[in-house]
């Protein structure tokens, strides 16, 4: 009788062996077909160096970049100065943004305010502390200050850069 009880138990730790280890094999490749664990055996999960590498959450911090934020901040003056608005957000701005952007230009030079705008945003810009487009950034904060009636004030600009390497203004 002990003879069958040692048995049954071996039969019974196989059966439970060979279980877990299906359930496991098929967790494992279920990851796998995921794309998060390696397909080689023991079946390990990627890091997340490995995923960010494999499956970059921003196209943008991958491309290369074609227009700095420095040059679209002077394309954009230079349309200013020459009141020529369809220029100014066609290079400066996302798609999306831009018949918002030139209305309100429009409204800022029927206000009587686009000389003191370009006045203030014709300065020199810098970037944030613990910033850098070279990074891998998608979108950076630049810096500026003018002085009116005497007082010194601030100002930032909010770029983004667009899968195709250009950094547009976000925000002024």
């Amino acid at each position: 009788m002990k003879k069958w009880g040692g048995i049954a138990a071996f039969a019974i730790a196989v059966f439970l062996f060979l279980g877990v280890s299906w359930i496991w094999f098929n967790l494992r490749q279920e990851r796998v077909r995921m794309g998060l664990a390696n397909p080689d055996f023991p079946f390990g999960d990627y890091s997340q160096a490995e995923l960010n590498k494999m499956y970059p959450q921003y196209v943008e911090n991958n491309a290369p970049t074609v227009q700095s934020p420095e040059q679209t901040h002077q394309k954009f003056l230079m349309a200013l100065k020459k009141g020529n608005f369809d220029e100014a957000v066609n290079c400066c701005f996302r798609e999306g943004d831009r018949e918002r952007i030139k209305e309100g230009l429009i409204e800022i030079k029927h206000d009587g305010d686009l000389p003191s705008m370009v006045d203030d945003l014709d300065k020199e810009i810098t970037i944030g502390k613990n910033q850098s487009i070279d990074g891998g950034a998608n979108n950076v904060t630049y810096y500026y200050s003018y002085i009116r009636d005497g007082k010194k004030f601030g100002g930032t600009i909010n770029f983004i850069k667009s899968s195709n390497g250009i950094w547009y203004i976000e925000s002024l």
